[in-house]
């Protein structure tokens, strides 16, 4: 059976960013339901000398499941926050970028660029980043405003740190 993807409709960010939390979520469940697979017979049923193996699967499966859980919670808060934040692809000057090299860009959930510009600037793996480009940069990247926008561009072609974002807000709301 193959799956069809819904189309956007009146909100299309909304749609891109139910997509980009689903697309993993499907893959994490397809690769889990492997792994006990290998413990199961034609039936679907455990089988009975292998069921310790398979109680071990579902335990480390289940815990990958727990911890990824509480990053797509945050990730759907911000999504059903007021204001309302959206995916912002923020385009930073590279290495070579008077010579013509194309900036990195990197994607954030935000309310406008300004709020996605300062949002990335507080996420670890971006402050790492720029630890490790600093002795080819001559100071930070820069914004480029011309090539930063409202929602993303062909997955693979930018940083996404929606993830990252949710864990940093996770990690601060109070228990």
């Amino acid at each position: 059976m193959t799956e069809s993807l819904p189309t956007a409709g009146p909100a299309p960010h909304l749609m891109d960013e139910i997509l980009a939390l689903l697309t993993p979520l499907q893959a994490m469940h397809r690769r889990h339901q492997e792994e006990l697979d290998v413990y199961r017979n034609t039936d679907g049923e455990v089988i009975e000398d292998q069921r310790r193996a398979y109680e071990g699967t579902r335990e480390s499966t289940a815990m990958e499941a727990s911890d990824t859980l509480g990053i797509v919670v945050q990730r759907l808060a911000l999504l059903a926050s007021v204001p309302t934040r959206r995916a912002f692809t923020v385009a930073l000057t590279s290495p070579g970028h008077e010579e013509g090299a194309l900036p990195w860009l990197f994607v954030v959930l935000a309310t406008d660029l300004d709020d996605a510009h300062r949002t990335l600037s507080e996420m670890p793996s971006y402050k790492q980043w720029l630890e490790e480009i600093a002795p080819l940069m001559d100071g930070d990247g820069e914004l480029v405003a011309a090539q930063s926008h409202p929602g993303t561009r062909a997955p693979g072609s930018y940083i996404d740190l929606r993830h990252e974002q949710a864990r940093v807000l996770a990690e601060r709301a109070p228990t």
